[in-house]
C-alpha cells in the first residue's frame, strides 16, 4: 500500500474513533434522550446534570487528572493497566447517579439508561483486569440496543455503524477483532439484562 493511502486511511480510521468516541457518543446520546423525557426545562436541567455529572463529567476529570499527573499515557488509556480504577470510578459514579436520577423522579429511560451506563462500564472494567475490549463497540453497541428497544425495530441500523467504528480501532492496532466483538456483543446483552431485570422488555 501506498503511504498516501496508508495516510488517508489512517485519518479516515481516526476520525470514525473520534466521532464515536465514548465520551462523544454518550454525551450526544444523553441529551437527545433527556430532551425527549422532559416535559420541561424544570425536569430537562436537574436531570442533565444529574446525568451528565455522574455518568461523564466526574470521571472525565479524573481521567484528565491521571493524564496530567502522567499516571495514564493517553485519555483513551491504550494501556489496559491504566484502565481498572478510571472504569471501576465510572461504574461506582455512575451508580450513585442512578440513585439520585430515581429520587429526582427521572423518567424511567433515562433511569435505566444510567443504570445500564453503571452496569456495563462495571463488566468492562472487571474484564479488563484480563482482556483489553473495545470500550467504543461496547458503548454503540449499548447505544443501539437501547434505541431499538426504546424507540422500536427501525433502528436496528444502527447496528451496521459497529463494522466501521470497529474496523478503526482495529487499523489503528487499538483492539484486535475479537476485542471488538466481545466489546459489542457483551455490551448487547448486558444491556438486554437489564432491561429484562427491570421489566422493561
Amino acid at each position: 500500500m501506498k503511504t498516501s493511502e496508508r495516510s488517508l486511511l489512517n485519518y479516515i480510521a481516526f476520525g470514525i474513533s473520534a466521532i464515536f468516541s465514548p465520551y462523544v457518543a454518550a454525551a450526544i446520546f444523553i441529551v437527545l434522550i433527556v430532551y425527549k423525557y422532559s416535559n420541561n426545562f424544570g425536569q430537562f436541567l436537574p436531570w442533565m446534570i444529574t446525568f451528565f455529572l455522574f455518568a461523564l463529567v466526574l470521571p472525565g476529570l479524573y481521567i484528565l487528572w491521571l493524564l496530567e499527573a502522567r499516571k495514564i499515557t493517553d485519555i483513551h488509556m491504550a494501556d489496559p493497566n491504566e484502565r481498572k480504577t478510571p472504569l471501576m470510578l465510572t461504574a461506582i459514579s455512575s451508580i450513585v447517579g442512578s440513585v439520585i436520577l430515581f429520587y429526582l423522579h427521572a423518567a424511567r429511560p433515562i433511569f435505566m439508561i444510567s443504570i445500564i451506563y453503571a452496569v456495563n462500564s462495571l463488566m468492562i472494567g472487571i474484564v479488563t483486569q484480563w482482556w483489553k475490549i473495545s470500550v467504543h463497540t461496547a458503548m454503540f453497541a449499548s447505544i443501539a440496543t437501547i434505541a431499538v428497544v426504546i424507540f422500536g425495530a427501525q433502528f436496528w441500523w444502527l447496528y451496521l455503524i459497529l463494522l466501521p467504528l470497529a474496523w478503526s480501532r482495529i487499523y489503528r492496532k487499538r483492539h484486535t477483532v475479537w476485542q471488538t466483538i466481545f466489546g459489542a456483543s457483551g455490551a448487547t446483552l448486558i444491556t438486554l439484562l437489564v432491561f429484562t431485570i427491570f421489566g422493561y422488555i
